[in-house]
């Protein structure tokens, strides 16, 4: 499995927890919005007003099973701690009753606002705004989940009253033509061609940034328009951007880009994602649009004809980390982003890439002899994509996809590269293990891997399964653009190598 190594490159010592934290008003918080919606639809109102004030919300995590730990919070709440699990398994069955026959979505998502405001997850104007923007994905979901009482009271109160894991294994099938023997790299010859390649990601673009004001407010995004004065003990946020809970001013981004030009030039772009501001309670699809076609329109205008080959980000949707699989029709499907993408990025991808990029956000491309790239929606294994508990089984069928285009490339005798936006080792158990699996098998076609999202500069090593001590793979993890949270961004690496057509 791929194990994580940290190499020096951008802003101060974080601690491990730091590190975790999902940067997206926080992975937990949408999580307790998740419960808020359920159980204020079991909860009368004087039950739910009986929460106290000082409830401290849920410590950052990234997985569903740290989930366990909000139990203490919530039967601390709600005066639970004598809740059974039979009584748990009555209260969860009512809630899927009442979830599939409550009339009015705005109900439910009134009493999540009040669970959100008396726990403290967020200021009350980022709790009233966000629940509305979730609310109508989030019952959609519920009610057509997998998750049933026993599972939920598995999360709540432990694996004693329930399977907690609604994410179950699955295995996707290789083929049944035998491994190649492993070829360790062979050092390219001296005159070999070289590609250089500009590998950028997360810019976060925040529209309304502004110069002045406060860069540590009490909302999940400061530096805003809605942040307020600094304290006069403390200047307001800088010209170029702030050290602090802060996205950047599009000058900034202008900035970066056209300063790489004398360290250029270069053979292609790889651009994995984010492109969005962290204001996720607030936003819209106009929005995301908008900073889809402005920083793509950046992009081409400062790298002029140099392709670039990018991939989709949890944050390019809203709500964030809402990418529901491709049988999910009509207006919460992920058509409208997908067709955007493609329209903007037509220029540079070619029409078979934009077919797949149309159905499911990844694409594979040649973008030259003997090299194939391939570009993955890493959405479809995130932890945080509330659709994947309908069903987390290869989304999309991304994987067995992969599978066949590295199959095809290594009968063609090609190298592979692949670019993702989540890195494999941030992903759900049994999607990460899937892909260790491909990893390993095409260890020889399978030349470089490239991602991003955890803001810092780092890196994924998979070994061998069988003693876990060779080096088989490794993944790339580049630092943000943008100083989102706390971060000294620094010029983007210029990655260059030999790749073998051998």
């Amino acid at each position: 499995m791929p194990r994580h190594g940290v190499s020096s490159g951008q802003g101060r010592p974080r601690s491990g927890r730091e590190q975790t934290l999902d940067r997206s008003l926080g992975a937990p918080s949408l999580r307790l919005l998740w419960m808020g919606l359920a159980l204020a639809l079991a909860l009368p109102d004087s039950q739910v007003l009986w929460a106290p004030a000082g409830a401290h919300p849920l410590p950052a995590q990234g997985h569903p099973a740290k989930f366990i730990r909000l139990a203490p919070q919530l039967r601390e709440a709600f005066s639970w701690w004598n809740l059974t699990c039979p009584a748990c398994k009555g209260l969860f069955t009512a809630i899927d009753i009442r979830l599939r026959h409550e009339d009015s979505v705005a109900r439910v998502g009134s009493m999540a606002i009040k669970m959100c405001t008396l726990l403290k997850i967020a200021p009350p104007a980022v709790c009233q705004s966000a629940v509305q923007l979730f609310q109508d994905d989030v019952v959609e979901v519920w009610t057509r989940s997998v998750l049933s009482p026993s599972e939920a009271c598995g999360l709540l109160l432990g694996s004693s009253c329930g399977h907690w894991d609604i994410f179950s294994s699955w295995n996707i099938s290789l083929p049944a033509v035998p491994k190649p023997s492993p070829q360790p790299p062979v050092p390219p010859a001296p005159g070999s061609p070289v590609s250089r390649v500009l590998f950028l990601t997360d810019l976060h673009w925040d529209h309304d940034y502004l110069e002045g004001t406060d860069p540590d407010c009490e909302n999940p995004l400061c530096c805003r328009q809605d942040s307020g004065p600094p304290p006069a003990s403390r200047p307001g946020a800088g010209y170029w951007g702030e050290y602090s809970k802060c996205d950047l001013p599009l000058r900034t981004l202008e900035s970066l880009l056209s300063g790489l030009g004398p360290a250029g030039p270069f053979d292609m772009v790889y651009w994995t994602g984010d492109i969005p501001a962290h204001n996720i309670w607030q936003q819209s699809r106009q929005d995301q649009l908008r900073a889809l076609t402005t920083v793509t329109d950046l992009v081409r205008k400062f790298l002029g004809p140099v392709p670039v080959y990018p991939a989709v980000g949890n944050h390019e949707s809203t709500p964030v980390n809402g990418f529901p699989p491709p049988f999910i029709a009509g207006n919460q499907s992920s058509h409208w982003l997908y067709e955007a993408m493609a329209k903007a990025w037509e220029p540079w991808l070619p029409a078979e890439a934009l077919h797949t990029l149309r159905i499911g956000g990844f694409y594979a491309l040649s973008p030259r002899p003997g090299l194939r790239l391939i570009s993955l929606n890493m959405n479809f294994c995130s932890r945080e994509n509330f659709w994947l508990l309908i069903n987390s089984t290869d989304p999309a069928g991304q994987l067995q996809w992969l599978v066949g285009e590295l199959q095809a490339s290594e009968d063609r005798g090609d190298k592979v590269h692949i670019i993702g936006h989540i890195p494999p080792g941030h992903c759900l158990k049994s999607w990460s293990w899937n892909y260790y699996r491909i990893v390993e098998r095409y260890e020889n076609t399978l030349a470089g891997q490239f991602f991003g999202h955890t803001h810092v500069d780092e890196f994924e090593v998979f070994y061998d399964e069988e003693t876990l001590s060779r080096p088989l793979s490794v993944a790339f993890l580049a630092p943000s653009a943008t100083t989102y949270i706390s971060l000294n961004p620094v010029s983007p690496p210029s990655l260059q190598g030999t790749v073998s057509t051998k």
